[in-house]
């Protein structure tokens, strides 16, 4: 079910070693991600960090509990259920030193990744988040056959006798150094595909930070399913949108494409128009636009963004899609 975000969002960063499974030597990376980074913005992070090209499907597995874009058909054949990674955040899954997760990417080839939290530190300031501290070797061409395909691709691009030599060297383009690797070209891949954190000026850092959180009546644990409207987990509901309300959502904050796209659909100008979100999209939705409102250095935006957030932590508190 879906939580109303508080515009606090823990702060602390993960050192976390991603290391691809029955690689040997082990091909590597060691990554500084933010602990509130959801599962689907780590797979953007894991896929920039080890060179794939995100063309396969994924999922994370933490323990017993999968988590990736959850199958309608899966409640109609009643199997385990996928859990979304929209919004999973690091700290409530993993969230302690030596916590681990599976991050398999393309079912056919089957590319298993081990995920270690090896430290929970403060963020350092100037620094840009997400970063690559360290790795090691050349990740895998996509659609090469798994592991056992690229092993043999390796053999057979170095040994000119070998009978798949030409074809395969050709068909990598040319040539493959297994043992490359730029820690500084990953962090640019990673620089361009985040935003960096805003650094905040020695003023804003000397002056009281006033936190901005909801109201104590829009808290969802303080509320019973009860008071709520019940409806289906994939029913939406109509979120109520002015054009500023739009230009906040698309000019100020992180959200993607999955939740603005419907945004850009104009109404009549100056109308508020509605705008169809379920809950788990609304809750996103909630958390982009309080982290923003957290780090607004203009007054009058933060009140903006703040007051938005009401609106939609409001119509977050008035439904549940909790089974009766």
């Amino acid at each position: 079910m879906p939580t109303a975000h508080t515009v606090e969002q823990p702060q602390g960063i993960y050192q976390i070693k991603v290391t691809l499974l029955g690689t040997d030597p082990p091909i590597w990376r060691r990554l500084l991600v933010p602990a509130d980074l959801t599962l689907e913005q780590l797979h953007d992070v894991l896929q920039l960090a080890m060179g794939w090209e995100n063309c396969h499907l994924h999922e994370f597995r933490i323990g017993r509990q999968r988590f990736g874009k959850p199958d309608p058909m899966e409640r109609t054949f009643g199997g385990p259920r996928t859990a979304s990674e929209r919004t999973a955040r690091l700290f409530s899954v993993l969230g302690r030193a030596g916590a681990k997760a599976e991050y398999t990417y393309d079912f056919g080839d089957s590319w298993e990744h081990q995920i270690v939290v090896e430290k929970c530190l403060a963020p350092e300031p100037g620094r840009v988040y997400p970063a690559c501290l360290a790795g090691e070797r050349h990740g895998p061409p996509e659609d090469c056959g798994g592991i056992p395909g690229f092993y043999n691709l390796l053999e057979a691009i170095s040994d000119p006798e070998h009978e798949e030599h030409q074809d395969l060297l050709d068909w990598i383009g040319g040539s493959f150094d297994p043992e490359s690797f730029s820690v500084n070209a990953v962090n640019q891949r990673l620089q361009k595909k985040f935003r960096p954190v805003r650094k905040p000026s020695a003023r804003r850092r000397a002056a009281k930070r006033v936190a901005l959180k909801p109201k104590p009546a829009l808290a969802r644990n303080l509320h019973s399913p009860q008071d709520r409207k019940r409806i289906r987990p994939d029913e939406k509901i109509a979120l109520m949108l002015n054009d500023r309300d739009r230009e906040l959502i698309l000019q100020h904050t992180f959200a993607g494409d999955e939740l603005t796209a419907r945004l850009r659909i104009v109404g009549q100008s100056g109308e508020p128009a509605a705008y169809a979100f379920n809950l788990d999209d609304l809750d996103d939705l909630a958390g982009y636009v309080a982290a923003e409102a957290n780090h607004a250095k203009d007054k009058k935006m933060q009140k903006q963004l703040q007051a938005l957030y009401d609106r939609i932590a409001t119509l977050l508190e008035s439904y549940t899609d909790e089974p009766a």
